[in-house]
């Protein structure tokens, strides 16, 4: 019964910082999606910073316990340290709220984020090709590689469009792990 919820919780993550980050552009005019970074909206001293950073933090609480249900889904040896990357990675989420643009740590826990969850997606598409799932694992693992050759080698207007194509990466990442098992 608890597993069956917390598969839900990757999706919960997802529809939760869609949500949070829709609003925090709705109240700032100013944001442009093809100039900006996503973190500008959660800048210390900007106005409704609050909803950006708080959504972030709430997200990483989802991705957290949906830790438990990838580590019942990908057990092997690979699959449990690879769920420890993912939950380091969940927790630079939460810290990229704690410590919003303009803070020291900032560009830190952001790149921790977004390097962590692609390791991620390259090595539980490992884990499930080990585990014989091996067309799921071969997706993940596309995903990985569209989201590396994405990052290094396209032009992006901005950095927000860059992370979105991130998060979209990361997002089919977790459809596929929601797909991969009935439970």
């Amino acid at each position: 019964m608890v597993n069956r919820l917390l598969k839900y919780f990757g999706l919960i993550t997802f529809f939760t910082a869609f949500v949070g980050i829709s609003i925090a552009i709705a109240l700032n005019p100013w944001f442009d999606l093809t100039k900006n970074a996503l973190s500008d909206l959660g800048r210390v001293g900007r106005e409704y910073s609050y909803i950006f950073n708080y959504t972030l933090i709430i997200s990483s609480f989802f991705a957290i316990a949906y830790s438990f249900y990838i580590h019942r889904l990908v057990p092997n040896k690979l699959g449990c340290i690879t769920t420890g990357i993912y939950i380091v990675g969940a927790f630079s989420l939460m810290a990229i709220g704690i410590f919003p643009e303009g803070t020291k740590l900032h560009g830190f826990v952001s790149y921790e984020f977004f390097i962590l969850m692609s390791i991620s997606l390259l090595l539980y598409g490992i884990s499930l090709i080990q585990l014989r799932k091996t067309k799921d694992g071969v997706i993940l693992v596309s995903l990985f590689v569209a989201s590396a050759l994405g990052s290094y080698f396209i032009r992006w207007p901005s950095v927000a469009l860059l992370e979105l194509f991130n998060i979209i990466c990361y997002f089919f990442g977790f459809i596929i792990l929601f797909i991969s098992e009935k439970a």
